[in-house]
């Protein structure tokens, strides 16, 4: 697989095409501005949910109940057991997508000096290495790991970032990397998920949360209906929202 933005930060980031919306940094910016909403969401859901006055209550649905109450439960404990993963994806996700702003902080918070970025050194008269003499040279570097993607550098002076997976790592894609200068094929930084500091430890994370591979297929298939739980939200929100509203009319009229 081919990106051809050039990778920046020491621990992969997603592929762009999962987060633009085909619309390139505006797209980006839709995504990013919806994962925070839905971040915020899942805090204020948590802080308001109802079943805190009565724990054992607040993970009933009542099924014998009026359809109003019937769909407040099901908003109420689908929201509950849902928002932890929520808040994993929609965060990181913003995380991912605002890196420029979000990752010095993380950086500052753990304490960890961020990393200058790499660059190649235009040679005269030289044309870039051949993709495959790259891979070569990647694969000196982590012999047993295979080839999950290559960021093309869009500029002269960009490096080229090849995305490792080594058979420890969870993530389909793979936490570990190496940046090569395109002219020499000088290895300028290797990324290895077994040698991170704190702040890359962080990002590492981030995609076992975002994706949901810290437990395997167990997390995976969990995600897989967490994925469909705010369609459900929003339309049990809706109803709410209508009978509230019916509600407010029957007051009026008497």
């Amino acid at each position: 697989m081919l990106y051809s933005a050039s990778h920046t930060t020491l621990v992969n980031t997603p592929p762009p095409e999962s987060l633009r919306l085909l619309l390139g940094r505006n797209g980006e910016i839709v995504i990013g501005i919806s994962g925070l909403f839905l971040f915020i969401l899942c805090v204020t859901g948590l802080i308001l949910w109802p079943g805190w006055r009565k724990l054992i209550a607040g993970f009933k649905i009542k099924w014998d109940g009026h359809p109003q109450r019937v769909n407040f439960d099901i908003h109420k404990v689908s929201g509950i057991v849902s928002v932890i993963f929520l808040s994993f994806t929609a965060f990181t996700g913003f995380c991912w997508l605002f890196h420029d702003w979000t990752y010095p902080v993380i950086y500052a918070v753990t304490f960890t000096a961020q990393p200058p970025e790499v660059t190649s050194t235009p040679i005269p008269n030289q044309e870039p290495l051949k993709l495959s003499q790259l891979l070569e040279i990647s694969n000196n570097v982590f012999p047993e790991s295979s080839t999950f993607a290559v960021n093309i550098p869009s500029k002269p002076e960009d490096a080229v970032y090849i995305h490792k997976s080594q058979p420890h790592e969870l993530v389909f894609s793979g936490s570990s990397g190496v940046y090569l200068d395109q002219y020499s094929g000088m290895v300028l930084r290797v990324v290895n998920s077994l040698k991170l500091s704190l702040a890359d430890q962080v990002f590492y994370a981030f995609e076992y949360l975002h994706y949901g591979t810290f437990w395997r297929l167990t997390s995976r298939i969990i995600y897989v209906f967490v994925g469909l739980i705010p369609t459900l939200l929003f339309i049990t929100g809706l109803v709410m929202w209508k009978y509230r509203c019916k509600n407010k009319k029957s007051k009026i009229s008497l």
